[in-house]
């Protein structure tokens, strides 16, 4: 037997052709150390197969790295298969499983270490995603053979990948062997004159001609074979290799159809799903590709929800912090942009105790990814000039560019042999510019070209902007004349306010201010808010400014108030108001309710002159009513506690529009479930509203809560995350009392469950945004909620520091933390 002779078939066989020309060793050795990482020089190819004269034999090395590139360990090891190949008539009789299960453990081995060694953060910093690899299980045990998990670059599918194969239970292991393969091989089978299957099978060194029953063999397996193909869009073939690729995928699909006992994943980017989707005559053997299934990132897969953020962030930055960085306390949109993985790993990476303020604007975090993945990338003058071309075609005519047209901006028209057609095709794989096909009568089918990313759109054109005129009046007219009429002018204008705060322009501020007046006051307001928090000098500096405009005013202190703030932002602006203002006896009402909010008591100078107010205050807000009341009610004494809840009552019935009631009634929120004085006002919160989606999100959470005390029925793990959905429904000035009662309910049915670690995490999620926000009085009723409940379960030492510490806030503010009016236990 001519063992050497055996290895060149393998090789060959593995190769997909011949080794005909002294070119194929080169192309052979590329492939080689594709496969294996080792390398064999075209040179010592070329001696083995017979182009160059030599009278030595390959070294040992030479034979074990092609022996590894034909599925071996080793040279010895194919030694060995070749004797006992040629020695047994029934290759049949080997156990398949076994064989299978053997050569997949060598893979997967690599594999998984390939995606730990990519992973942004420390892979055992990132988080599983449970309800996902779930989803994934549910795929093994359903009929469908194939399923594709689509998301932009960065979104995790790798990591998930990872997470489940090496979590997987070991009963389950017994059942299911899952085969992760870089779909970047795929190349070799494009080169190849294999069909797919055979293609596939042999690279597990399972030898079509060796099993010519190949799927009978298959049907009697005591298991599943799960091939994942991760990364489909690293795959770097155009043309016919890439339509044969294409074509196989779906060819597998429908091979795998035929045995219940093979299936196929694909993890791909939807630019390169959608060139798949082309050639998919069978999508009904498909899972997870209706086209409902998939969000605005172009994902069929959802994106981070709060508890996995959270968990992220305790695993990374909250290890080197003395204080927790809660996921709720970042502004909304900060939250929405990092549930996108790829923005959190850039949140993380860049965060520090100094910039921590910095990064509580999103607008940070895009900068930073466009840095990232344009700037600090391969071809970034060509990226930025794709990129600006296509952000202008939006912002003037609010159109995505043809893409013909875009090809006659470019000198080399984006064809293959320049940079920007690499520049053009590293955009879409990664999702930043997005494909769509079009059909019309007069140009029939044409391809238009937009930036996926809103942010990264209104970042960029911001940006371009101030680069071309500066921070200066022009750029004022320019955005007046030019964008004003677009639907997404409030979001430009925001971005540039805060470029130019964080540049500390107070000056531009004033005089870009008015732009956005008067129809988008509220957006002013909530990018004021959230930039006055980054910079205190600067607040003062322009606060007397902005409160100088009646519905500036009006906006911050009474219709869109910061109550997340109310010991920070809320208090220096109510502090602010001059005595001249209509609004400066409603700020005393509110400035006297965020002190019993936050315990300090002894800043409430003068009880007796609410009376006297309650005309002035009604004059403004019924949000402001709704303070006055909480205040009256809450230094009220048996005497005349009833006779105020029921002028309460009255007053709310008597309020004319679904708007004010519900601004009223939210005042009234943070005390009704902590203050026994004001529970017979809950019935208010029992009246249907339709006012607005933050207020059904309160609602709804009002709600559970109130049913989950009642009923004491634990939560599904669906309505867990209804809840937490429900939380990026609050408005981002008004969110965080609403977030503190979804997360006591949560931990409450944690508890009914005896799932205490899940209940601890919830409650300390609550009692540290109480903390975050500054409401101390129901900080203090919290703590002294989960000390009793630790010493009942045992945790006396634990319990009693917690109640230590409800003394201590309720010794400072004189409220006592065991008052006969206060909610102490659940």
């Amino acid at each position: 037997m001519d063992l050497h002779k055996q290895l060149i078939e393998s090789v060959e066989k593995q190769f997909g052709k011949k080794i005909a020309y002294q070119r194929d060793c080169k192309t052979l050795s590329e492939r080689v150390f594709e496969q294996t990482h080792e390398y064999i020089s075209p040179a010592t190819l070329r001696r083995l197969f017979g182009f160059l004269s030599t009278n030595s034999k390959p070294t040992r090395a030479t034979l074990d790295i092609l022996a590894r590139y034909c599925g071996y360990s080793d040279w010895q090891k194919f030694v060995e298969n070749q004797i006992n190949t040629h020695s047994s008539p029934t290759p049949n009789q080997y156990n398949l499983w076994e064989l299978i299960a053997t050569k997949a453990q060598e893979i997967n081995h690599h594999s998984i270490r390939s995606i730990q060694i990519k992973s942004g953060i420390p892979f055992e910093k990132t988080v599983r995603r449970a309800h996902l690899e779930s989803l994934l299980n549910q795929f093994i045990d359903t009929n469908y053979s194939a399923m594709a998990i689509v998301a932009p670059g960065g979104y995790g599918k790798s990591t998930l990948i990872a997470h489940w194969f090496l979590n997987i239970p070991k009963k389950r292991k017994e059942q299911i062997i899952p085969i992760i393969i870089s779909a970047s091989k795929l190349e070799n089978y494009s080169f190849s004159e294999l069909s797919i299957d055979e293609w596939l099978w042999g690279l597990i060194g399972i030898n079509a001609f060796s099993y010519p029953n190949l799927q009978d063999e298959l049907a009697k397996l005591p298991g599943k074979v799960v091939f994942i193909l991760d990364a489909l869009d690293e795959v770097t073939l155009s043309g016919i290799k890439l339509e044969r690729t294409l074509k196989g995928i779906h060819e597998l699909a429908k091979e795998f159809e035929k045995s219940a006992n093979t299936k196929l994943i694909v993890t791909t980017r939807f630019a390169t799903w959608k060139s798949l989707q082309g050639y998919l005559i069978n999508p009904e053997i498909w899972m997870n590709i209706d086209p409902s299934n998939f969000n605005a990132d172009g994902a069929n897969i959802p994106p981070l929800s709060y508890d996995e953020i959270q968990k992220v962030l305790d695993n990374t930055i909250n290890e080197k912090r003395t204080e927790r960085l809660l996921v709720f306390e970042l502004p909304p949109l900060v939250r929405q942009t990092i549930a996108y993985p790829f923005y959190l790993q850039l949140f993380i990476t860049t965060y520090s105790q100094s910039n921590n303020r910095l990064l509580s604007d999103p607008l940070n975090i895009i900068n930073e990814f466009i840095k990232k993945k344009v700037f600090e990338s391969i071809y970034p003058e060509e990226k930025a000039d794709i990129l600006i071309a296509l952000a202008k075609e939006w912002w003037v005519k609010q159109t995505p560019i043809n893409k013909l047209e875009l090809k006659k901006q470019f000198p080399i028209h984006l064809k293959s042999a320049g940079n920007y057609f690499d520049a053009y095709h590293e955009l879409l794989s990664f999702g930043i510019i997005a494909e769509e096909k079009v059909y019309s009568d007069s140009l029939g089918y044409s391809t238009l070209v937009s930036i996926s990313n809103l942010n990264v759109l209104t970042s960029i054109i911001a940006q371009t902007l101030i680069g071309e005129f500066g921070l200066t009046e022009q750029l004022i007219e320019t955005i007046k004349g030019v964008y004003a009429q677009n639907e997404y002018y409030p979001k430009l204008i925001s971005y540039i306010f805060s470029i130019a705060f964080n540049n500390r322009k107070a000056e531009f501020l004033g005089d870009l201010a008015p732009l956005f007046l008067p129809n988008h006051v509220t957006e002013l307001t909530n990018t004021l808010t959230l930039c006055l928090k980054r910079d205190e000098a600067l607040l003062k500096e322009l606060l007397p400014q902005m409160l100088s405009n009646p519905l500036v005013a009006r906006e911050l202190i009474v219709s869109n108030p910061d109550l997340n703030g109310i010991t920070s932002t809320y208090r220096k602006i109510l502090e602010q108001v001059p005595t001249e203002s209509q609004f400066y006896i409603t700020s005393g009402i509110a400035l006297d309710y965020c002190n019993i909010i936050s315990l300090d008591i002894n800043l409430i100078k003068n009880i007796k002159a609410w009376s006297k107010d309650f005309n002035a205050t009604t004059k403004n807000s019924e949000r402001i009513t709704g303070m006055w009341f909480c205040n009256n009610l809450f230094f009220s004494h048996n005497s005349n506690t009833a006779s105020l809840v029921k002028d309460t009552i009255k007053y709310y019935n008597n309020i004319a529009t679904d708007e004010s009631k519900q601004e009223f009634r939210e005042s009234l929120l943070p005390f009704i479930f902590t203050d026994k004085r004001f529970s017979a006002l809950i019935d208010i919160f029992n009246e249907p509203l339709n006012v607005s989606a933050h207020q059904k999100a309160l609602d709804s959470i009002i709600f559970e809560y109130q049913e989950l005390i009642q009923k004491r029925v634990p939560f599904t793990a669906d309505k867990h995350q209804r809840l937490m959905q429900h939380y990026s429904q609050l408005n981002p000035n008004r969110s965080h009392f609403g977030i503190v009662l979804g997360e006591l309910a949560r931990s409450v049915s944690y508890f009914y469950e005896s799932n205490l670690n899940e209940a601890h995490v919830c409650i300390r999620n609550a009692i540290e945004l109480c903390g975050i926000s500054g409401y101390r009085l129901h900080e203090m009723i919290l703590m002294n909620i989960l000390g009793q409940t630790l010493i009942r379960l045992g945790e006396v030492e634990h319990g009693k520091s917690f109640m230590s510490y409800a003394e201590t806030l309720s010794e400072k503010s004189g409220i006592k933390a065991y008052s006969d009016y206060l909610v102490y236990g659940i």
